[in-house]
Formats: structure tokens, C-alpha cells, sequence
């Protein structure tokens, strides 16, 4: 019996996240004209962009791999936005749903997962977008690609950790959202996102792959471009799966001490 009533428990809240996800993907663009549609705008933009600035301006017409530039610029992007979007908003989980932290019957943990989930709504079309590129300047499928689902998982794991980690904090230092917002900036620039690693320095080459979302960027034009199975890369492997265990460990521990005191600071 304890058995099905942790299942159905699950199950609810399972239920629960995804309807508050939908809500708060809707909540941001409600009054807007064109609605859910920025979220899409900006980041396509954003893309064209700097498709602009370094394939027609600088000329970078294609990789050293001899992939077009926008192809393996898109697929690095695409996972960027979507760990961005996330990890700035999700930041303010508590927050912003202070009305629902106050309550105490109710699991203010999920909250995090629901800014993470409504970002990934977005983050869905863009995988949609990106498959469409890919198929359109002749890039075949491939069984890699279902790796897709490891690196969409690695994402999670990511979030989950880092947000639990400025979430908690947020309500008692609110500069942390600058903060967030000052790693997100830094940290597009510092991982080989719109450059290759292969213009950098050998020596510096270790210093960027530990950056645990290289990582992430890296296993998705594995997976789309370069038909590479993230099991061969072990050592990298091994050290993102650290990285994610040590942040949820430290995300958890902070979480747990000051819950208690959300509902003073709130």
C-alpha cells in the first residue's frame, strides 16, 4: 500500500510540475501582442546574428571539420539558450512564487523544475529548428542523434544543482540574480560556443573543458555532426557527472537549511 501511495504521489506531482510549467511559460507573455512568440524571436534573431557577424563578416564560411559554420553554430546554441533561460529564471523560483513558498502544506522544491520545465518547452522547438537545419543543408541521421536524450538529461542534471544552489539564496541576497546574470554573459564567451576550441592555445584547452557545460555544447555536434558516442570520451564524461553530483549535494544541503527561514525574508 505505501508502495502505490508513493507512486501515486509521484505521479501527482510529476502532473502538478508540468501544468505549473504551462502556466508560467503562458504567464510571461501574457498582455504581448504576438504572446509565446518571443520566446522564439529573440533567440532566432540572436542566431541570424551571429550567423551575420562571423560567417558573412569574419568569413568563417566553415569548421575545420568542414561542417557550414551555421549548422555547427546552431548546435551549440540551441542547448545554450535553453540552460540560460533556465538557470536565470529559475534562480527566482522562490521568489517570485512567494505566495506559494509562504504555504505550508505546499513542495516549494518543484519550483525550481517548473521555471527549468516551462524553458524547456521552448527548448523543444528549438530542437525541431535545429533538426530542419540540419536536414536542410544535407546532414543524414544518424543513430547519434538519440544521444540526444543523454545530453537533454546532462542539462537537467546541470540546472537542477546550480539553480537549488542561487535559489536558495536568492531570497536572502536578491543581488545573486546580477550575478547569475553576469555568469550567464561570461560564460557564453568562455565556452566554444560561436568560436572553435581549436583557435585557442593548447595549454588553455583543459581550462576551458572545465566548464562543465562544454561539455553539453561539445555532446550535441557529437551527436548531430560528428556521430561520436559520448562513452568515448570517459574522462570527460566521468568529471561532468562529479561536477553535477558535488552542486546538487551542496543545492540540497542549502536548500534543506534555509527553507526554514524563505517565509521570514519573502
Amino acid at each position: 500500500m505505501q508502495f502505490v501511495s508513493n507512486l501515486r504521489e509521484s505521479s501527482f506531482r510529476r502532473k502538478l510540475i508540468v501544468d505549473l510549467s504551462k502556466n508560467d511559460f503562458n504567464k510571461k507573455f501574457k498582455g504581448s501582442y504576438l504572446g509565446a512568440l518571443w520566446a522564439f524571436v529573440n533567440p532566432v534573431i540572436t542566431i541570424l546574428l551571429y550567423w551575420f557577424v562571423f560567417e558573412i563578416g569574419f568569413r568563417s564560411g566553415s569548421t575545420p571539420e568542414g561542417y557550414p559554420f551555421v549548422v555547427w553554430l546552431i548546435c551549440g546554441m540551441v542547448p545554450w539558450f535553453f540552460f540560460a533561460e533556465a538557470f536565470a529564471s529559475a534562480t527566482l523560483s522562490f521568489s517570485e512564487y512567494s505566495f506559494l513558498v509562504k504555504k505550508v502544506v505546499f513542495n516549494i522544491s518543484i519550483l525550481p523544475l517548473v521555471k527549468i520545465f516551462s524553458a524547456f518547452f521552448i527548448h523543444l522547438f528549438f530542437i525541431c529548428f535545429l533538426i530542419v537545419v540540419l536536414l536542410c543543408y544535407g546532414v543524414t541521421p544518424t543513430i547519434a542523434w538519440l544521444q540526444l536524450f543523454y545530453y537533454v538529461f546532462c542539462t537537467f542534471a546541470l540546472l537542477v544543482g546550480t539553480t537549488f544552489i542561487t535559489a536558495s539564496i536568492m531570497p536572502f541576497f536578491k543581488d545573486i540574480a546580477q550575478v547569475v546574470s553576469v555568469i550567464v554573459q561570461i560564460g557564453f564567451w568562455l565556452t566554444p560556443i560561436v568560436w572553435s576550441l581549436d583557435i585557442a592555445p593548447l595549454k588553455y584547452h583543459l581550462l576551458f573543458k572545465l566548464n562543465p557545460f562544454y561539455y553539453i555544447a561539445e555532446g550535441y555536434r557529437d551527436a548531430f555532426l560528428y556521430n561520436t558516442w559520448f562513452w568515448s570520451k570517459p574522462f570527460e564524461t566521468l568529471y561532468f557527472w562529479i561536477i553535477c553530483f558535488v552542486l546538487f549535494t551542496v543545492g540540497v544541503a542549502m536548500y534543506k537549511k534555509l527553507k526554514p527561514h524563505f517565509a521570514d525574508v519573502l
